[in-house]
């Protein structure tokens, strides 16, 4: 066999799909993805894979990584930005909405039986405290889990496990509603100023923008404005949630946990929608849904503004990035090949690492120690027995500690 063979040639093309990919049948899978996705965003993007490469045959496997490639550059979350991308590539505005839909249902629906639970035990005080405070220790130690996890990855040397480190202590320091927005430029600049520049990559240069996706990659960045300046706000209520989520999900990078100081410090400290034990309960719900852990926002705006304001939270916190992501999908390696973007993101993924960790320090900080101090020593190491040492997911160590914390508190 001649060695010089045109690779290509000996490569078998992809098969035809098997069903094509209607809207109907896109939300269909979306939904089935979003009530079986346990385990956080990437086994929600490894069930997607399975599903739309390998069974579907919708997309190639590289096709599928370039995507997952694109939106670990962009804010927003990340696995609900690639399967709405992946929706709009095989089936139009039509497959970007069922998939987007398909996926955002299952959690909003369990989130808002969820809350409903929670406001049924308001009638409850003793076993409410229980829960709010039980939770805690498990919280903390998935965030901390997290952060480890990141951290193998993005802090691999000194300088990064110090920016890091740094990031947490302010955070820790400066309990700001904007800290973590401003830890993040803070991670981009000292990157920027600390590290060397990333080689230069030789590639095709990328095409320009066309209109519309220059309009979809920079308007939803303009509501970025609400999180920064939250006086700009209107009054209505339940505009005011949307538009509070749409500007956190515009300046949310590094995945969903990321949003867990970005949201107690504008939700609780600045707006006061909800209290520190609503908010433990919310962060709780969400880690017992499967997919998108984001689903914080939905219990936010339940509690905020009842269902109406459900519904305005999630799609604020998932429509504006997955339009980006849709805009951006078009000039992807032009976004991959900017030395400074490439640059700054090094900072930035210290940075995240630095507030998942700041954050999860400071639920154990909100444990009633001064009151109960063994109970809550006690707490806090069977959460680190269950999540480190055994693995258990949410789903079984956030029951498991409110129902320790009944029992001893």
């Amino acid at each position: 066999m001649n060695d010089t063979t045109d690779t290509a040639a000996v490569i078998p093309p992809l098969s035809p799909p098997l069903v094509p990919p209607t809207p109907g049948r896109l939300f269909a899978d979306c939904v089935l993805l979003g009530l079986t996705a346990w385990g956080g965003f990437m086994a929600l993007l490894a069930q997607a894979q399975e599903r739309f490469v390998k069974q579907r045959q919708w997309l190639g496997e590289k096709e599928f990584l370039d995507l997952i490639a694109l939106v670990t550059m962009l804010p927003g979350p990340q696995a609900v930005n690639a399967i709405a991308v992946m929706g709009h590539r095989v089936a139009g505005w039509a497959g970007f909405a069922a998939a987007l839909a398909g996926i955002m249902l299952p959690g909003f629906a369990i989130i808002v039986a969820l809350w409903a639970g929670y406001a049924y035990l308001s009638g409850y005080p003793d076993v409410l405290r229980a829960v709010t405070v039980g939770v805690l220790p498990p919280l903390a130690m998935i965030l901390g889990q997290a952060a480890f996890n990141q951290a193998k990855k993005a802090t691999p040397g000194r300088k990064e496990k110090t920016l890091a480190a740094v990031t947490c202590v302010l955070l820790l320091v400066m309990p700001s509603w904007g800290s973590p927005v401003y830890v993040l430029a803070l991670g981009a600049v000292a990157s920027c100023v600390f590290w060397p520049a990333p080689k230069r990559v030789d590639q095709a240069p990328g095409r320009h923008l066309k209109p519309l996706e220059m309009l979809l990659c920079f308007a939803p960045i303009g509501l970025a404005v609400f999180q920064l300046v939250p006086a700009l706000l209107p009054e209505a209520l339940v505009a005011k949630v949307g538009l509070v989520f749409a500007g956190m999900g515009t300046t949310l990078f590094g995945g969903g946990l990321v949003m867990v100081p970005l949201l107690e410090g504008l939700i609780v400290g600045k707006l006061g929608w909800l209290d520190h034990a609503g908010f433990s309960a919310g962060l709780a719900a969400s880690q017992l849904t499967p997919g998108p852990i984001l689903s914080i926002a939905t219990f936010t705006g339940m509690q905020a503004a009842g269902l109406a304001g459900a519904l305005a939270a999630t799609l604020g916190i998932y429509l504006p990035t997955a339009l980006i992501a849709v805009g951006a999908n078009g000039v992807a390696d032009r976004l991959k090949g900017s030395r400074l973007f490439q640059h700054a993101m090094i900072g930035v993924r210290c940075a995240v690492v630095g507030l998942i960790a700041g954050a999860a320090i400071s639920l154990l900080l909100k444990m009633p120690f001064h009151a109960h101090a063994w109970q809550s020593v006690a707490l806090a190491c069977a959460a680190w027995v269950l999540v480190w040492r055994f693995k258990q997911p949410p789903y079984v160590s956030l029951p498991v500690g409110a129902a320790l914390a009944w029992l001893v508190i």
